[in-house]
């Protein structure tokens, strides 16, 4: 009788025998303190570089990294503060994910509370807002005995919970704290503008101006579809630097598998693109094919890797070839489609796009339009757009129109090596 133990050894043997501890991919970046994110990061050295340069001045300055969803914002934030942890060690930086009913300054606030556990009155505020603390925190007071030989006594009992009165002026107490024991600087980084509306975002930056150009460097990040595009208009002196980040080219889309395989391969730690060893598993003509299928997106990416590994692990196999690669992406394409959990209208306007290849504003017609219950592209757009967002669907690089085209899974795979 097989047990529960029995299939977990199993499990841990078929990736064994790929020559992996375990399956490197992942969707979420690396905690900025593991030393897996250096490692697995790649590419981006000009942005990077802009980046840095701004940190050779004196000025604090603001930046906002903006691209398509899965393009890698947050792995590139991150990578920034990792470098600048160990290149700056007098400086704080502090990432933080923008929750979903905080202003910006409440936000910030909370980022550089977190990374000052040393600080009371630091740990006073989160604990005020009900976040956890390194200890916990009580309010004191002296209550007067009735026995004049007993005297005095100290009370305690919790702070009550609630939310800064005002969020600038406490943030910017915080940070004239923090400046006496960072005298590097304060870095804030925070992740995912997008989260909110763009007219909500619009209003959010609107009030956090006069933060943003105060006492801490802010790096904020954000995609294109609607709230970048306001920012990059309506706000346009706010940001010293607004980078965008593209699509990765083939070339280091095949070096960042390597990295990523190199950091879970058994005994082999070769990292040369010219030898065939730096992508086992995988055979290079199925490497080169899958980081083609990958379009430079790295969030896709770790998702096809880690469904491809799966795969090969099943199959017990020791080598990923073509006949297995395609295996694997057969078996992302009903993933992808089952963790987009799609609307019956995204389905129809998905299966549409799978039937008829690359559309855009000038190919699509009106009775096509008419048979998916749309009277213009303009309709259309944002259910691309969410296809996109679920790595179902891509855009095409075009000057003047919009144009979309679907994932290519199942691939057709081709006799010839896929050349990078």
């Amino acid at each position: 009788m097989t047990t529960a133990d029995d299939i977990f050894d199993q499990s841990t043997s078929n990736v064994q025998g790929l020559g992996l501890r375990e399956i490197p991919f992942t969707e979420s970046p690396p905690d900025l303190e593991s030393e897996t994110l250096q490692y697995i990061f790649t590419g981006r050295e000009d942005e990077l570089r802009r980046v840095f340069n701004l940190f050779q001045s004196r000025e604090r300055r603001r930046v906002l990294v903006y691209g398509r969803i899965g393009i890698g914002k947050s792995a590139f934030l991150r990578e920034v503060l990792s470098v600048l942890r160990r290149k700056r060690p007098q400086m704080l930086t502090a990432y933080i994910s923008l929750p979903a009913d905080l202003d910006l300054a409440t936000t910030a606030l909370i980022a550089v509370a977190r990374e000052m556990a040393d600080d009371e009155w630091a740990q006073r505020q989160l604990y005020q807002m009900g976040i956890p603390t390194a200890k916990i925190l009580k309010e004191r007071s002296s209550e007067v005995s009735g026995n004049l030989v007993m005297g005095a006594k100290m009370a305690e009992k919790d702070l009550p919970l609630t939310k800064p009165l005002y969020p600038t002026v406490s943030l910017d107490t915080l940070l004239e704290r923090a400046q006496e024991k960072y005298p590097q600087g304060v870095v804030i980084a925070i992740d995912d503008l997008d989260k909110r509306n763009p007219s909500a975002v619009r209003q959010m930056m609107h009030d956090a101006q006069g933060m943003l150009k105060g006492r801490a460097w802010f790096m904020l990040t954000g995609h294109p579809m609607g709230i970048t595009g306001d920012l990059l208009t309506s706000e346009r002196g706010l940001f010293d630097l607004q980078l965008k980040l593209e699509e990765l080219d083939q070339p280091t889309t095949y070096k960042m598998l390597i990295n990523y395989l190199n950091s879970a391969r058994i005994g082999n730690t070769c990292t040369d693109p010219d030898d065939p060893r730096s992508v086992l598993p995988f055979t290079p003509e199925a490497a080169k094919r899958f980081c083609e299928v990958s379009l430079g997106k790295p969030r896709l990416f770790n998702r096809l890797g880690n469904t491809v590994l799966d795969t090969a692990a099943n199959m017990q196999a020791t080598l990923i070839d073509s006949e297995v690669l395609a295996q694997g992406l057969k078996a992302a394409a009903p993933e992808l489609r089952e963790r987009a959990a799609l609307s019956v209208q995204e389905e129809r306007v998905r299966a549409f796009l799978e039937q008829r290849g690359p559309i855009s504003d000038e190919t699509i017609t009106f009775e096509d339009l008419e048979q998916l219950g749309f009277r213009s592209f303009s309709e259309i757009l944002p259910f691309l757009e969410r296809l996109e967002a679920a790595d179902l669907a891509h855009q095409l690089d075009q000057d003047d129109t919009k144009a979309f085209a679907p994932i290519a899974l199942p691939p057709t795979i081709e006799d010839e090596p896929v050349d990078l």
